[in-house]
């Protein structure tokens, strides 16, 4: 069985535009042809396909793969190259039994608020209906029906932090036989909740909760994948938020009812996932305290400047309140921004 594989993968924060301008192609990192085979073993969704079709049995076909971390909105014309680059590759290859994409669900081009179910889109005109086209997804995602109409198998992310990504694509090459032979013919139900989920980890809490509920609907007979997918409150566009994206073996009405039910549930604990932001003259006294009563150290995360979201990294709000309490015993971790890192070498310590 020969399966194509490339993809481009992007969480686009779309309020990071004045201050990094949009994403360019060289801002993206490239393997193309053969080079993809690179990521075998490694712990992303290209390793988890290269690995699974090795263990099959199966032909790769590389065409290409493209990543940028989480920045400013892509440039029309960047996007245009990436996905005309990945297009002709597989045009080229000539013809597949399936195509397995690794892509984010958070990505916005310039013109285009959907990048998914574009490419995804593009390559089904490319390959034909019939031939199955497998994407994981991040948790991060901001999943449409779209998506869905183009894409037979999509398998979201179920860990934050993201430490099964390499199993989801194991999985999705591992779906491909069933899909193929037409075992499985699988039906997608996308559920959007009208909430903007703050960063919210699976190990403890609201969203540990989602995530089993979502576990336990797996189980049931028909039930091929369902997902809690947070949204990327980052992403300016209609579609930005959470959902619940159930897939069933041929069952529409159940992937609806399925989805229905534990969006209900996710919008239920809503109350659960709000969190309480401090200023950071507050949160210094809250760190002081903790410090005095328990020992340190103690981290103060400035969320609203988060790099793992697409922002600058150059906020001072916080180092300027530390220096504000005179606190002798501390460490501020950086700022990115080279007129500052000049100046700051230049006043010495």
């Amino acid at each position: 069985m020969r399966i194509a594989i490339g993809g481009i993968e992007h969480e686009t924060n779309t309020y990071a535009t004045e201050s990094m301008g949009v994403t360019e192609l060289d801002d993206f990192q490239r393997l193309l042809g053969d080079r993809i085979q690179r990521l075998r073993g490694t712990r992303t969704f290209v390793g988890g396909f290269l690995d699974a079709a090795d263990e099959l049995g199966h032909e790769v076909v590389p065409t290409a793969w493209a990543f940028a971390g989480p920045s400013g909105i892509i440039a029309a014309d960047a996007y245009r190259s990436l996905r005309d680059d990945l297009i002709g590759r597989l045009v080229a290859a000539g013809p597949v039994d399936a195509v397995a994409l690794s892509m984010h669900g958070a990505g916005v081009v310039e013109g285009i608020d959907d990048l998914e179910a574009d490419l995804a889109r593009a390559v089904k005109a490319t390959t034909g209906r019939d031939v199955p086209l497998v994407v994981p997804l991040d948790l991060h995602g901001n999943i449409t029906s779209a998506m869905a109409d183009h894409i037979d198998l999509m398998l979201g992310v179920h860990e934050y932090p993201h430490i099964d990504c390499y199993e989801r694509g194991v999985e999705a090459v591992q779906a491909i036989p069933a899909l193929v032979d037409g075992t499985w013919r699988p039906t997608t139900h996308v559920e959007p909740i009208p909430m903007l989920v703050p960063t919210a980890t699976t190990d403890l809490g609201p969203a540990a909760a989602a995530r089993d509920r979502c576990a336990g609907a797996e189980t049931q007979a028909g039930v091929i994948d369902a997902t809690f997918f947070h949204g990327f409150p980052y992403t300016d566009v209609a579609h930005t938020g959470a959902s619940i994206v159930v897939t069933t073996d041929d069952d529409p009405a159940l992937a609806r009812s399925v989805a229905r039910g534990l969006a209900q549930q996710v919008w239920d604990a809503r109350a659960d996932f709000l969190v309480e932001s401090v200023a950071p003259p507050v949160a210094i006294e809250v760190a002081q305290r903790v410090v005095a009563e328990r020992g340190g150290p103690v981290v103060v995360n400035d969320t609203a400047d988060n790099p793992g979201g697409g922002t600058p990294g150059d906020g001072t709000h916080l180092l300027g309140a530390l220096i504000d309490a005179d606190i002798a015993d501390v460490c501020f971790g950086f700022v990115t921004d080279p007129v500052v890192a000049s100046a700051a070498a230049d006043a010495g310590v």
